[in-house]
């Protein structure tokens, strides 16, 4: 196969944005990655040559493929595209017949689903995400990456997962499973599953604006290791509240209790038998202090011995 290039807004029209699922456009941030929520064309280059199939309705390109679609940027060693017809909008006259007698495709189709396979990056300017395989549901706008070493990026986070790394682009919202890491500077949230909602910062880029963990919660500042089975952090004031059977480890001293407070800018952790509301039952707050030894003088060596 020779070397291509093809652009498949020139076969296939633009996807239509579905409003039901999207925000007024005053409410959506700016900047996020928008392959599927985006008007414009698909444009698709490769390598090694673009294979367009009518009978299975879909398109691959092979070898260092890439889609790019507004500010959206699909890498992957192999990509396909699927497509479908167009349901006709009865407002508009039906597409002209082609010398063949068909209706022309052109006008007819759209592309739902996009598939990427073998070393798949999806980026905008400031979001920036890896993984092995890469399957774009358009209709849905949700993409699931799976594969080794699963990791999104922003200017400011890193968040990485064993299992899959999805991301909603109508919620601007990341979901990492299995071992899921979450990462700014020195603060770092590990658990089961991690939810991720993006929002502007003062720079105008997606960063992380709230995470949320479920099961085995580990939450790691600078001194604290604080474990618990749910946490929401809220990034713009550094409160983090984590719920569940709740253990505080700070050096050699631990404490248990059902709900606690941590707020990551001041250093300042307190720990309660029961959320705000919330029966505490028996549960009391326990801790377990040990004291430091004093240092002492280097003890005198024993004298020699004739």
């Amino acid at each position: 196969m020779r070397p291509g290039k093809l652009c498949l807004f020139a076969i296939l029209a633009a996807v239509p944005v579905l409003a039901k699922e999207a925000a007024p456009p005053s409410a959506q941030p700016q900047g996020g990655i928008e392959f599927a929520r985006s008007s414009a064309p698909l444009d698709v280059t490769a390598d090694e040559g673009i294979e367009f199939s009518q009978d299975a309705k879909e398109i691959i390109a092979h070898v260092n493929a890439k889609a790019v679609r507004g500010n959206a940027t699909l890498l992957g060693q192999t990509l396909t595209a699927y497509y479908r017809p167009k349901a006709q909008d009865p407002n508009k006259p039906p597409p002209e017949k082609t010398d063949h007698g068909d209706a022309d495709q052109g006008s007819a189709s759209e592309v739902w689903r996009v598939v990427a396979d073998g070393q798949v990056e999806i980026f905008n300017p400031t979001q920036h995400a890896y993984g092995d395989h890469a399957d774009y549901n358009i209709d849905d706008a949700v993409v699931v990456m799976t594969g080794d070493h699963l990791k999104m990026t922003t200017p400011q986070d890193i968040i990485t997962a064993r299992d899959t790394l999805e991301y909603w682009e109508n919620k601007h919202q990341a979901v990492a499973r299995g071992n899921a890491v979450a990462v700014r500077n020195e603060k770092r949230i590990q658990a089961d599953l991690l939810v991720a909602d993006f929002a502007e910062n003062a720079q105008k880029q997606l960063v992380v604006n709230i995470a949320h963990g479920y099961d085995h919660v580990v939450l790691t500042t600078a001194t604290d290791v604080v474990t618990g089975d749910r946490a929401d952090y809220v990034v713009e004031t550094g409160i983090v509240t984590v719920t569940g059977s709740v253990k505080m480890t700070r050096q050699n001293n631990q404490l248990n209790g059902g709900y606690a407070v941590v707020n990551l800018n001041t250093g300042i952790s307190t720990l309660y038998p029961a959320p705000p509301g919330g029966k505490s039952g028996d549960r009391q707050v326990r801790g377990l202090f040990v004291p430091q030894k004093k240092n002492t003088p280097d003890a005198p060596p024993p004298p020699k011995v004739p």
